[in-house]
């Protein structure tokens, strides 16, 4: 017989929630988490609720919290449709590597895979969640929940990647008895000594070394430093990499001068990505040697193949590499490469300027009016593409962006989960007119719960890239690419935001400068003209 204090399922998923740290969910409440909330309300003292208006909202501020915080972002929705309605978030949590929960709800657990067609119930919700995870648990019973949360963020602190847990309505109603939380340890390889002496070797040994970081190497700033100056290295971030060397730093340099580099270099050293972009463009010369650090094994036998492979965390393995290096001889001409590096973003900055003068303009503006702690969220529109390689960056998690995935309209949404991570600091978000109403419903959550965000709408009353492409490639064939908007101003003041029109940057810069200011949540409408094709400088060839 159980005891009347034996807690629920739904207590235990709360408990484990708050030992492992997460102080905010994002969850949409719905009949199979009736439980989970009933937990959640009797906590709300330690774990801060969002709700939002749509379960896409949910994950999409899940993913911004731990973007921006590197701490587990979680949100909570019901299973089917409501589940389904989140997985372009989780499948953007899984391209950048966040250390998202997603704590997804399921039909009475005896009813489970029997297709008997119980309220949101789906084929095989189990199969779904765990491809877009790395780690992926369902709770049969009470008293498994404790264990299946335990194992998701052992995963979570393991690795670089999403996790799922389902949690079925019977299951968190029903007493745990017996059931223990506790924080899950983390347990990650130690760097092999063997691989860390080849590694050192070939980097010192190298003539023209390069380093290519992903977001597996955002606490690595100092040490990736180090090394660079040591053996003359370019450190070449892209979209998650961002920061974690200041743009504006001798040894930092983007793609475009990364083409260039990588195509001469005799040794890469590529932290926490997966090379696919330079390998896809400018294949692997014979003779290059690589050197990869990831903590995911996996990675080694995609895109290049590694000479040396060191599978562990880069937050070990770069102090390590760079203590290792500082000692001996190195063969770069160290002065020669810094040389080259300096020449190299010069004529990034010219070409830029020349090619892309109205976004630089934009950039330039917003820049001048945003503080350097300030976080820019991009979304798939025209000055958003252009920031991810020319907005300078001081530090890292600052500069947000849906990696490979292109989530389009993901920005508004995930840019309140960052401001929910970082209430101090200034957090804009860079939208178009067609990506912005994709999550513009979520303005209503932000005057809701105080999320001072900034929305910034550059409306030029189109899918702008692809009346572009259909412009150039099809003879101005357009089709499905015009868009009829709202009156933008209006609509966010119809939530109790406050809302600006600003044409052209100086306008822009003065209005984000109000923005910031306001304690509650903002809008910028910015009218804009058709822009320059900005692809052969982003992604060259």
């Amino acid at each position: 017989m159980t005891s009347p204090n034996t807690p629920t399922g739904g207590e235990i998923a709360v408990e484990s929630l708050i030992a492992n740290g997460v102080d905010t969910l994002f969850a949409l409440p719905g009949v199979q988490l009736d439980h989970l909330m009933n937990a959640l309300h009797g906590a709300t003292d330690r774990l801060r609720v969002i709700h939002p208006r749509h379960e896409q909202g949910a994950a999409y501020m899940a993913l911004g919290y731990a973007m921006a915080s590197g701490r587990v972002g979680a949100y909570a929705v019901v299973p089917g449709p409501g589940f389904l309605n989140t997985t372009a978030a989780l499948s953007t949590a899984y391209a950048v590597h966040a250390p998202v929960l997603a704590v997804i709800g399921q039909i009475v657990s005896k009813a489970i895979g029997l297709g008997g067609g119980e309220l949101h119930e789906l084929p095989d919700q189990s199969a779904i969640l765990d491809g877009l995870t790395r780690s992926h648990g369902i709770a049969r019973e009470a008293s498994e929940v404790a264990g299946v949360m335990q194992d998701a963020f052992a995963a979570l602190a393991s690795g670089r990647a999403p996790a799922g847990v389902e949690l079925p309505a019977d299951v968190l109603r029903k007493p745990a008895a017996g059931a223990t939380v506790a924080a899950a340890a983390r347990s990650v390889p130690a760097p092999d000594a063997v691989a860390m002496d080849q590694a050192a070797a070939l980097l010192a040994g190298a003539k023209r070394p390069l380093i290519w970081i992903g977001s597996g190497a955002l606490a690595c700033g100092e040490g990736l430093a180090a090394i660079a100056a040591r053996i003359g290295a370019p450190v070449v971030s892209h979209l998650t990499g961002v920061g974690v060397l200041p743009t504006d730093h001798p040894w930092a340099v983007g793609t475009w001068e990364g083409r260039e580099l990588w195509r001469e270099a005799d040794v890469i050293l590529a932290v926490g990505t997966r090379l696919h972009d330079p390998r896809r463009r400018w294949g692997l010369a014979e003779g290059q040697a690589v050197v990869r650090v990831d903590l995911d094994p996996a990675q080694f036998s995609r895109g290049v193949p590694p000479t040396v492979a060191l599978q562990a965390d880069a937050a070990d393995v770069v102090p390590a590499l760079a203590a290792a290096l500082a000692q001996g001889e190195v063969a770069a001409d160290v002065e020669a490469r810094a040389a080259r590096t300096a020449g190299l973003k010069a004529e990034k900055a010219a070409a830029f300027e020349a090619r892309l003068a109205p976004q630089m303009a934009y950039l330039r503006a917003i820049r001048a009016a945003l503080p350097m702690e300030a976080a820019v969220v991009c979304d798939y529109t025209q000055i958003g593409y252009a920031a991810t390689a020319a907005l300078p960056m001081d530090r890292p998690r600052r500069l947000i962006t849906p990696g490979y995935q292109g989530t389009l309209g993901f920005a508004y949404a995930t840019a309140l989960g960052v401001k929910t991570a970082l209430p101090e600091a200034p957090v804009v978000a860079l939208c178009g007119d067609g990506g912005f109403l994709f999550t513009a419903n979520e303005m209503a959550t932000a005057v809701q719960h105080g999320i001072a965000a900034v929305a910034v709408v550059f409306s030029d009353g189109a899918y702008g890239n692809v009346r572009r492409m259909q412009d150039q490639l099809h003879g101005g064939k357009l089709i499905a690419t015009e868009l009829r908007n709202p009156d933008f101003v209006a609509y966010a003041q119809s939530f109790g935001a406050e809302a600006r029109r600003a044409e052209g940057p100086e306008a822009l810069g003065e209005a984000l400068s109000w923005a910031i200011s306001r304690p509650g949540p903002t809008l910028i409408e910015c009218p804009m003209p058709v822009l320059p094709d900005p692809w052969e400088l982003l992604e060259p060839r």
